[in-house]
């Protein structure tokens, strides 16, 4: 988690877009010669802390080719200026063949250098909907460079920044997953950060304004709600914790912006609080099932092996790049590298 190249970009960055409800059963993906499927010695290994906030991708299809682009271009920039060590003459490579082309070995080493990436690493691709995983070595991925969505033929000849630079994936090693990949997350390293345990998509029921937890506004929070009103109130529960959303309208009584407040299920204490507002670059995304009933937004559950639960898909990102919250007190939110050039 359309049919042109510039929204696929916009769906792949806003993290949330309709998917159908699967059983709840692992996927596993077909073998192949550079698909590394995840080995259930993982599962068992002491891993290395997940504490920090850690690099995520988007994975998006190249037309409609046989290639899907993992871009890393967010951890591995180029300016402007024609830097040779970075990419090669884009004007002798040719307008049309400059918009997709592989690196050469010399390109590609530099690539893996400064991104601190090994040809020994992996690239693992999860789609947390279909609860299905896929690895592959980056010794057996191609390095290329790709044209973004917001250049054209046009802005010929090409400038570096125009280009996406990253790994390219046969999309035969990916069936099975969501379509356009718009669930799909990737990480690149040693080791598998994802817990393998399929996210709950969040079933809102609404409730009574005075059932919502009595919590003051933070001053900052009071300031963005300033001249609204409250607005329908929801809640959803979990085994660990209960959640609870309060919906604010502006005084034409549109929705301007929700309320979350997530609480430990046994003892009712609150865990951590967001507000999701209009912006100029946001907007708060529809609950889940209300435009249909295959559309999915909100999700949680246990999304990595070495941190707590999360939660996300509350808001659409026009700029920026969309965050999944970790519920527990240290607040870290982790937001996509999604090379988004808006």
């Amino acid at each position: 988690m359309n049919l042109k190249y510039h929204a696929i970009i916009v769906i792949s960055f806003l993290f949330i877009v309709s998917c159908k409800k699967e059983e709840n059963k692992t996927i596993e993906t077909p073998s192949a010669e550079n698909a590394v499927v995840e080995n259930d010695t993982l599962q068992n290994q002491e891993q290395s802390s997940l504490k920090e906030s850690i690099n995520l991708f988007t994975l998006i299809p190249k037309d409609s080719s046989d290639v899907a682009f993992v871009s890393l271009s967010d951890i591995y920039p180029v300016g402007e200026e024609n830097d040779t060590l970075a990419l090669p003459n884009i004007e002798k490579i040719g307008k049309q063949k400059a918009q997709y082309f592989t690196f050469e070995k010399n390109y590609r080493k530099r690539f893996l250098s400064k991104t601190n990436i090994s040809e020994s690493d992996s690239v693992f691709v999860y789609d947390y909907a279909k609860n299905k995983l896929a690895s592959f070595l980056v010794k057996n991925l191609k390095t290329a460079a790709f044209l973004n969505g917001y250049s054209s033929e046009e802005d010929w000849p090409y400038h570096n920044y125009d280009f996406m630079i990253g790994f390219e994936i046969n999309i035969k090693y990916l069936k099975g997953f969501s379509e356009y990949y718009r669930d799909a997350i990737v990480y690149v390293g040693k080791e598998n950060p994802f817990a393998k345990q399929k996210l709950v998509p969040i079933d809102w029921k609404k409730i009574t304004a005075k059932d919502f937890p009595s919590k003051p506004l933070k001053g900052e929070d009071q300031k963005t709600l300033k001249g609204t009103s409250k607005g329908t109130t929801y809640a959803f529960k979990t085994a660990n914790y209960n959640y609870f959303l309060q919906d604010y309208l502006d005084n034409r009584k549109i929705l301007f912006g929700r309320r979350l407040l997530v609480t430990d299920a046994k003892t009712k204490e609150i865990i951590i609080e967001k507000l999701y507002s209009q912006s100029e670059g946001t907007s708060p995304s529809p609950l889940n099932y209300e435009e249909s009933p295959e559309t999915i937004n909100q999700w949680t559950g246990k999304l990595f092996k070495n941190k707590p639960e999360v939660v996300f898909g509350f808001l659409y990102e026009s700029f920026g790049c969309p965050g999944i919250s970790i519920i527990d007190k240290s607040n870290e939110e982790i937001y996509l590298q999604c090379d988004n050039r808006h």
